[in-house]
């Protein structure tokens, strides 16, 4: 239990299922690079107390530790803060007869065994066919300007916290198959099965777009488990196959299982799965950061689209040229999406 990457996952594990970790005396200097990463993988303060528990010889120094708690305080404040907002939209909304859907955020939250230690960021938001009074309500009595730089949302600033609208679940630009991918999502929303569905095809786009973290991981086992008895596996599968995600979904089994002792229930019929590069590029990512204008983020882009293809090949059933150019039309759309680093 020496390497960074499997501290890392012993911490996660402990954090989810309340077990003491596991994890060999370190220096000062390598708990301090491992708060880091947990900071980026958005798990610093889940694995707080994990960390807390560990025997007094085995602790990080204080001046690690203190931060690493502080982190679980934010964290945690920021969360509810959040909670507060997300029922004021809401809340809103109502009062126009408009229903809201909550996607991931607290939805995911739920299932975790302290949910405000689940980070997140935005507020994503789904009002089934009334995205555009929703929009008006929010401009109307939040007082909000209402941007539309991205083709699956609007978005807006409401007390210090980010709110996605979304008028669709999934960028039905790019991929294409995203277009029969929303079908499936509409045909089963809301239910538990509608959940699994839309975290496995909005991870699969980020772990293709540019990299999953050790949230992910975590959000997809605990969703798995806590739905596995009024979930249609049977749907899942067949999705699976459908788009392209088998090997994709049996390579975060394995991790689920050998990394967190928490198996899901999704079976995946593949007799052998290399989970060290998706581990590795999990915890760490493998595209550099992105150039700060013009043309250097356009051949920053162009370079990520090629070191990138190993993924692509991994969650969508695309061929590579309908890809690229579906991307070339998406861009050209909504050419301010360029600036954006997914």
């Amino acid at each position: 239990m020496g390497t960074e990457i499997d501290i890392a996952f012993e911490l996660l594990r402990a954090a989810l299922t309340g077990e003491t970790p596991k994890v060999e005396a370190i220096g000062a200097q390598q708990w301090w690079s491992l708060f880091r990463l947990l900071q980026r993988n958005h798990v610093a303060a889940l694995t707080a107390e994990a960390v807390a528990s560990l025997p007094q010889e085995q602790k990080p120094p204080r001046d690690v530790l203190m931060p690493w708690l502080s982190e679980r305080v934010k964290i945690g404040e920021r969360y509810n803060y959040q909670c507060k907002v997300q029922e004021d939209i809401v809340g809103h909304m109502e009062r126009h007869g408009i229903q809201t859907l909550v996607l991931k955020g607290t939805t995911l939250a739920r299932h975790y065994p302290t949910p405000e230690l689940r980070e997140f960021g935005d507020l994503d938001l789904y009002f089934y066919d009334r995205h555009d009074e929703a929009d008006e309500v929010a401009r109307r009595e939040l007082g909000v300007a209402i941007g539309n730089d991205t083709h699956h949302h609007t978005r807006y600033d409401y007390r210090g916290v980010t709110v996605e609208s979304h008028y669709d679940f999934l960028n039905m630009h790019y991929p294409p198959s995203n277009k029969r991918y929303e079908a499936l999502l509409k045909e089963h929303c809301p239910s538990a099965t509608f959940e699994v569905l839309f975290l496995l095809r909005h991870m699969a786009c980020h772990f293709a777009a540019s990299r999953l973290t050790l949230r992910d991981v975590a959000d997809w086992t605990l969703t798995c488990r806590a739905q596995k008895d009024v979930v249609d596996w049977g749907v899942v599968q067949q999705t699976l196959e459908d788009f392209g995600m088998t090997a994709f979904v049996a390579a975060l089994n394995v991790i689920a299982e050998q990394r967190l002792g928490l198996p899901t229930p999704v079976h995946c019929q593949l007799s052998t799965v290399n989970c060290q590069p998706i581990e590795r590029d999990i915890v760490y990512g493998t595209v550099d950061d992105y150039a700060a204008d013009g043309l250097g983020r356009l051949g920053w882009k162009l370079r990520r689209w090629r070191s990138l293809a190993w993924k692509r090949r991994m969650v969508f059933s695309d061929s590579a040229m309908r890809l690229f150019l579906a991307s070339l039309t998406a861009h050209a759309e909504k050419p301010q999406s360029i600036l954006h680093k997914q």
